[in-house]
């Protein structure tokens, strides 16, 4: 019995500060991805752009960034070990971040050429994310009895939504409410030099933010390299990448593990990426404060919005009453900034009570669930109107919380050898999140209405439901003829 229990224990025994560190990482990275979601919305008032220029920040993060630089570092960590990925990982992700830097300076001589250069900078820092979690997720995965290992994975992932609240916390307190109330009309009346004022000092906010993440990776870069980490199988350095994708391509579970996850990241970057513009469309938000006067104060604007919708108003109640006055909204961006709190809560509930559950009921009866009620609160959000539209847009985020762990679990079932370079398709799926989020900011741009545009994740979840119904489902590897 004492052996059964050390078999099939979450973390092997002597491994604990390294686990540690790997389990940091997946708090670490949600951080910049959950707080470039928001630079859409700061983007696109900085810089007046449409919805469709603002979504090529997704396409550079998850298409070219994720899309791109998944399999190189599948190779490259096999050819060397998962520590050497996790820092090549990591080492990119610090240069991206300091490229901010110049990003900000190119501003002083063309908006449109500053914006290219952050679209260069998040490329470079979203191929170094790519490497990186290719390492992490395929580590911790093998880091122990392949039985644990679905529950393992999802373990540290938990961590992965306090990084991704932490994310947009940060952006609400550190770059949202920096951003000028000015709308894109009312800054085409200003001078190039009032518009240039206002400008630098919104790009310089973003700009210290990411500086001050690239500083902490660099802080993690450095314990890793001089920690002793378990080798956890990469003895094998052998690479026959034609043979390997031959026998994946042949693995229904596997491939559509791999289509699963396309859209299950799509999904959730489409849902969080126009979260904001959902709830100021939705509820009017440029309105209410619009209808204020010219600057008015935070206490006009909060007492403005504490009346549009009940629980954000007790969200306002609680921060005030606890002093956290970062917390409390200047901009319109920042009041929708209030519901991607509340959505990552959930998320954060939904992944530590997924995981407990794991330990009673099948990862792939529990995927099930998550997707019917996900396709569920998604066609609410679409069809309702006012807060009701809200609340079951904040509650998606609950469904998709042991999505990406649990599908990558099944996906990845069995594959041996092929461990390293599976993980790198599971991260290529990734770039879903450009695709659907592209298409996500086109239909709203068509239609004029972001809810319309949220059948682009309702179709996703449909997908990913078929999947958990069925290969998902088989016991036995079986093979596309």
């Amino acid at each position: 019995m004492n052996k059964d229990i050390e078999k099939h224990r979450l973390v092997p025994p002597g491994i604990l500060f390294p686990f540690i560190l790997l389990t940091a990482l997946f708090f670490i990275w949600a951080v910049p991805n959950n707080l470039t979601d928001t630079m859409l919305a700061a983007f696109k008032r900085i810089m007046s752009l449409t919805d469709t220029q603002t979504a090529w920040i997704q396409v550079v993060c998850y298409l070219l960034g994720y899309g791109c630089f998944a399999l190189p570092g599948a190779i490259f960590i096999k050819k060397h070990t998962y520590k050497s990925g996790v820092l090549l990982g990591l080492g990119m992700c610090v240069l991206g971040t300091m490229l901010f830097y110049p990003a900000m300076l190119v501003n002083n001589i063309s908006s449109p050429l500053s914006f290219a250069t952050y679209l260069f900078a998040i490329f470079v820092l979203f191929a170094g994310l790519s490497v990186l979690e290719t390492a992490t997720n395929a580590y911790v995965y093998s880091l122990g009895d392949p039985e644990s290992a679905t529950r393992r994975l999802n373990f540290s992932q938990s961590f992965n939504p306090f990084g991704a609240l932490t994310g947009v916390l940060v952006s609400q307190i550190f770059v949202l409410s920096r951003l000028n109330t000015l709308t894109a009309d009312e800054r085409a009346t200003l001078s190039m030099s009032e518009l240039g004022a206002i400008q630098n000092i919104e790009l310089n906010a973003v700009t210290t933010t990411y500086l001050i993440l690239g500083v902490i990776m660099l802080v993690l870069l450095l314990l890793i390299l001089f920690t002793m980490m378990p080798k956890a199988q990469d003895d094998d350095k052998s690479l026959h990448l034609k043979a390997t994708w031959n026998r994946l391509k042949k693995n229904k579970n596997y491939t559509w593990g791999v289509i699963a996850q396309f859209f299950y990241v799509g999904a959730q970057i489409a849902v969080w990426s126009f979260i904001i513009r959902y709830a100021m469309q939705t509820l009017n938000l440029d309105s209410v404060i619009a209808g204020l006067g010219v600057n008015p104060s935070q206490e006009e604007v909060i007492a403005a919005l504490r009346g549009v919708e009940p629980i954000a108003g007790g969200v306002y109640n609680l921060a005030e009453f606890f002093g956290i006055d970062v917390l409390l909204p200047r901009t319109a961006e920042q009041a929708g900034a209030t519901y991607y709190i509340l959505s990552l809560i959930l998320f954060v509930i939904g992944r530590f009570t997924c995981t407990w559950f794991m330990k009673y009921i099948k990862p792939v009866n529990i995927l099930s669930g998550l997707g019917v009620l996900a396709i569920t609160a998604t066609l609410i959000a679409i069809y309702a109107s006012g807060f009701i539209g809200i609340y079951a847009l904040i509650s998606i985020s609950g469904f998709m919380s042991a999505m990406f762990p649990t599908i990558y679990g099944l996906g990845m079932r069995n594959l041996g050898e092929d461990t390293k370079i599976a993980g790198s398709g599971m991260v290529m799926a990734i770039a879903g999140a450009a695709i659907l989020t592209q298409l996500q900011g086109i239909l709203s741009d068509q239609s004029g209405a972001i809810k319309f545009a949220y059948w682009v994740p309702a179709i996703a979840f449909i997908i990913i439901t078929f999947y958990s119904f069925t290969y998902a489902r088989k016991k036995t590897v079986e093979l596309v003829d």
